[in-house]
């Protein structure tokens, strides 16, 4: 069956240009996915520090669950490359379905368990109680968008796996046009609409998310995309499921422990006091805006990879990791040199009136932005395994990044030196850089490379 959607052909044709077809619209589509919470942050800081503190506090905590059900929407799209490069057509829309009805039925279990367990959440980080109350009011709304949220994510991996990536770039820039126009309004009431204050970004958040949702559900109900839902695919099928949560499981832990290390490192900065809760906030923002882009080279490799694994095509899949590295090395060094001049402006404009705040977030800032592209490296080798169906080793370096490296040097710095805060800054830089050299070592020594649609016909499925 044929599609009308536009889509990038990845296994054939020069790979830089194959790479930045691929990796610009799932860039700019990460970005967006940042903006919610960066447009968030901007007029929340309106509202003073106690406000910014509540979001930097809140956004580990949700995370972290959104982090566990990554990997099915990972286990997803790795299938879904795969088999696109073999052109098993066939398969498509039921690995589809399967994927949709595990991340749903996920969803919901975690949109209980985050409303229920929330304020024990933030009791456990040391959140100071006139902070905890807002951020509390904050979780318990982005907890119940966790199953729209958790299913655009899904089909947004899934729709780019399969090389429609401008649609899903196309959806994500509206919803952000909506959540823009909606954050005010809900923030600081208009009208006959109340003032929600930290409760009203939330639900400006939402709304645009389930607005994206129907659109998406849309393209695939009416034949216009590669991926089609139809009701019989999702009836259970077990050995599927198991092969996807083979996959996913630990794709959900890599993303968990990068999530909860953020909060044990946000909990760090929170015994220097609310200005240091709110000051990791801040100058995280900027940091994980520029970490879109690195997590959108992942995709790409892993995308790009795993077509041409699926296709039987392994050397040209081993250049597709040489090229995406170098390429995002460059890039983002270069990005993050060019902003340096800004960062005090930056930093004013996400924390209005906040000397303190601002002086500690640009020396955030001034550690990390230099050290962009390594980040990138890390991301690309990481995202080429996991296109390899070797999720097990993505998963592996990760929690070796964080805790052989990231956590030991921030604590360390922080606690046993002078350079106190700072200690926390510097852990980013000296991880990453660390975690490249193992993914290089890896790459060139290692048995990374795992034929999944081998796997499926073993399976039954033909």
């Amino acid at each position: 069956m044929t599609s009308n959607a536009k889509t990038v052909a990845m296994t054939e044709g020069p790979l830089l240009g194959v790479l930045i077809r691929v990796a610009l619209p799932i860039t700019f589509t990460n970005l967006c996915q940042s903006t919610y919470d960066i447009i968030n942050a901007f007029w929340l800081g309106h509202l003073g520090q106690d406000a910014i503190a509540a979001v930097a506090a809140s956004g580990p905590l949700f995370f972290v669950l959104v982090s566990l059900s990554s990997g099915l929407s990972t286990a997803g799209a790795v299938l879904i490359a795969q088999n696109a490069g073999a052109k098993r057509r066939d398969v498509l829309d039921h690995v589809t379905a399967q994927t949709l009805l595990m991340v749903i039925a996920l969803a919901v279990a975690f949109a209980l368990f985050g409303n229920l367990s929330a304020p024990l959440q933030l009791q456990l980080v040391g959140v100071e109680p006139n902070v905890a109350r807002l951020a509390d009011g904050y979780l318990s709304v982005r907890y119940v968008g966790m199953i729209p949220m958790f299913t655009i994510m899904a089909m947004q991996a899934m729709l780019q796996a399969v090389g429609e990536v401008r649609f899903a770039m196309w959806v994500l820039i509206g919803s952000i046009i909506l959540n823009a126009a909606l954050d005010p309004v809900l923030i600081f009431g208009v009208g006959p609409v109340p003032v929600l204050g930290v409760r009203g970004a939330a639900a400006a958040t939402v709304i645009s998310q389930i607005a994206a949702l129907l659109v998406i559900f849309h393209h695939l109900l009416t034949g216009r995309s590669a991926l089609h839902l139809r009701v019989h695919n999702f009836r259970p099928d077990f050995a599927q499921i198991k092969l996807a949560i083979g996959l996913g499981v630990p794709a959900s832990i890599e993303q968990a422990i990068r999530t909860f290390s953020s909060l044990l490192l946000m909990s760090l900065a929170a015994s220097f006091g609310t200005v240091g809760l709110a000051s990791y906030g801040v100058g995280t923002r900027l940091m994980f805006f520029w970490f879109a882009p690195t997590m959108g080279l992942g995709v790409a490799a892993a995308t790009v990879v795993g077509q041409n694994i699926g296709a039987g095509r392994p050397d040209r899949a081993e250049a597709a990791v040489r090229t995406a590295a170098w390429l995002g090395f460059g890039s983002l060094t270069l990005i993050g040199l060019a902003h340096i001049p800004f960062v005090p402006q930056i930093m004013s404009s996400l924390a209005p009136g906040e000397p303190d705040v601002i002086r500690n977030a640009s020396s955030f800032a001034y550690v990390f932005l230099p050290f962009l592209g390594v980040v990138a490296v890390t991301q690309a080798f990481l995202g080429a395994f996991r296109g390899a169906g070797n999720t097990r080793q993505s998963m592996t370096l990760s929690i070796m990044q964080q805790w052989l490296f990231q956590l030991p040097i921030a604590w360390g710095l922080a606690l046993a030196t002078p350079v106190g805060i700072n200690g926390i800054w510097w852990c980013y830089p000296l991880g990453n850089g660390a975690t490249a050299l193992l993914c290089l070592v890896w790459y060139k020594y290692g048995r990374w490379r795992r034929n999944l649609v081998q796997t499926e016909a073993s399976h039954g499925r033909s």
